[in-house]
């Protein structure tokens, strides 16, 4: 694993979409363009069903020079895979890369990878912060200036997708993303990272937009069976890990954002684990 990171390596930007191309289009491709630091390579992964070769020219068209990849998730369905899929890519094509990450309808501010890079001569992971935007209007920042592995497994900090800026030896040393983890994979991810004590900066700005409840089929909608799977799931991988006063604080925060009641979630875990017990093949792996 390296030690820093160096302005000189690669740039890539990696998107997992379903695909949603109305997002890729109108809001997380043109932020990349508007970057004052363009990146070496974007690589878009789609999951449910391939972009159209029209698609893919538009795509192209609107990041211009930037260079383009378009890879189908070769793993399950879902970001982890999606994402797994891109990094695989990577680390034959660009090995010595800093990776970032946007989600497909988030936005970053035009500098922020140029900040991301600036931070980065002694850091293998940099975060910056974030702005929460509802209805197109900012509700709340977030702005990390340290991260603790005990709080992930209650909740997020300050490390989300979007604000994910990594080396790809790092990335790769942590076991990539979850395969199969509907959601919770910036926490699942972040507690692996921790876990081997890297080089952490932070850039102390919001230049990271996260948009929420702007559409149906988002992960973070409430009572989205998705985030129901996701978060059983990571309560299965990590619940030996945490206290009883974490537990309560985990599902507490679950119902408060999602509306999710704690006795529906241990329902799914119980089910869930009698799944896992009939069809030990489906377990969830790195």
């Amino acid at each position: 694993m390296t030690s820093c990171m160096e302005e000189n390596k690669p740039l890539a930007v990696l998107i997992a979409t379903s695909p949603r191309f109305n997002c890729l289009i109108e809001t997380s491709l043109p932020s990349i363009v508007a970057q004052t630091k363009k990146p070496d390579v974007v690589v878009i992964v789609s999951d449910k069903k391939p972009l159209s070769k029209s698609e893919t020219i538009r795509l192209r068209d609107t990041l211009g020079k930037i260079q383009l990849v378009v890879l189908e998730n070769k793993y399950l369905k879902g970001a982890a895979g999606s994402w797994n899929t891109g990094i695989d890519y990577l680390t034959i094509n660009f090995p010595k890369s800093f990776v970032a990450i946007i989600d497909d309808d988030d936005f970053w501010d035009t500098h922020h990878l140029t900040k991301c890079i600036a931070n980065s001569s002694n850091a293998e992971v940099v975060i910056s912060g974030i702005n929460i935007v509802e209805s197109h209007k900012v509700i709340a920042t977030n702005i990390p200036s340290t991260l603790n592995c005990d709080d992930f497994l209650i909740g997020n900090p300050g490390w989300q997708g979007s604000n994910t800026f990594i080396s790809l030896e790092l990335l790769n040393h942590a076991g990539k993303f979850t395969n199969g983890l509907i959601s919770c994979n910036d926490r699942d991810l972040a507690i692996r990272v921790l876990d081997l004590s890297p080089s952490i900066a932070f850039t102390h700005q919001a230049t990271v937009y996260w948009t929420i409840n702007n559409r149906d089929d988002a992960l973070s909608a409430k009572r989205s069976p998705q985030k129901l799977s996701g978060v059983c799931d990571f309560y299965i991988k990590y619940n030996n890990r945490m206290s009883h006063r974490q537990k309560d604080m985990f599902f507490n925060r679950i119902e408060h954002l999602f509306e999710w009641k704690r006795d529906e979630i241990q329902a799914e875990i119980g089910n869930k684990l009698i799944e896992h017990r009939s069809k030990p093949q489906k377990h969830l792996n790195n």
